[in-house]
């Protein structure tokens, strides 16, 4: 099925909202795929859809949005980034909602200035069959293999501050009932203040798991279940 909105309304609500937000007057747009033509919803295999971007230097992340159908309650909306390894490095993250063109609206979700390597990044989404896109939203420059038909993102974030002394960490899901090889649940942290380790077994963590956090925020992965950022 085929819409046809104006973007340009959507894009001028969101970057109102962004001018509101925490940092906003340091953010700047590190990725932005969106445009004002028609669009249409992510096609099936979803898994086409995610938008990937490269960060040619290290980088603040602020805020993520993406564009969507509008829908009922937030409730179970999440957006992230995962990184070239397919670890989730941020997320997946609880979004606001905000009412965009008519019948549709921004998901966005406030990161807090986590700090990421430079990398390529593609951003993921959780209901990719409302996720906004056409053949003009494309992967960011110098992505390898770069595509069209990738859903609206917007990105945005700054340079870290040089003066801080960064640490890179990783921890990856070694505890049983493990299925794959090497586990799927892993989780990274960059910053000065990052940290990551193995996450004891608890009633709301059974078998364990590994968590990671910049300082701010915080990623437990359970070895069973998944992923989950505070």
């Amino acid at each position: 099925m085929q819409h046809c909105r104006s973007w340009a309304v959507a894009l001028t609500s969101a970057l109102l909202a962004f001018a509101g937000m925490p940092n906003a007057s340091k953010a700047a747009d590190l990725f932005n795929n969106t445009n004002t033509m028609q669009v249409n919803y992510c096609p099936s295999p979803f898994v086409n859809c995610p938008p990937r971007f490269k960060l040619s230097a290290p980088a603040t992340i602020d805020v993520i949005q993406t564009y969507h159908r509008a829908g009922a309650a937030t409730a179970g909306k999440t957006i992230g980034l995962r990184d070239a390894s397919g670890s989730m490095v941020l997320g997946p993250l609880q979004v606001t909602t905000q009412p965009a063109s008519p019948g549709f609206e921004n998901w966005i979700a406030s990161v807090g200035g986590q700090q990421l390597p430079a990398g390529t990044y593609t951003v993921i989404d959780s209901q990719a069959d409302t996720w906004s896109q056409n053949v003009q939203s494309c992967d960011g420059p110098g992505v390898a293999g770069a595509a069209c038909n990738k859903g609206f993102a917007i990105v945005r974030g700054g340079a870290p501050d040089p003066s801080e002394s960064i640490t890179d960490c990783s921890a990856t899901c070694t505890v049983p009932p493990a299925t794959t090889s090497p586990p799927a649940f892993a989780c990274s942290a960059h910053g000065p203040k990052s940290t990551c380790k193995r996450a004891a077994a608890s009633t709301d963590n059974p078998g364990g798991g590994v968590f990671c956090t910049d300082g701010k925020n915080t990623t437990t992965c359970n070895c069973q279940t998944g992923c989950t950022t505070h």
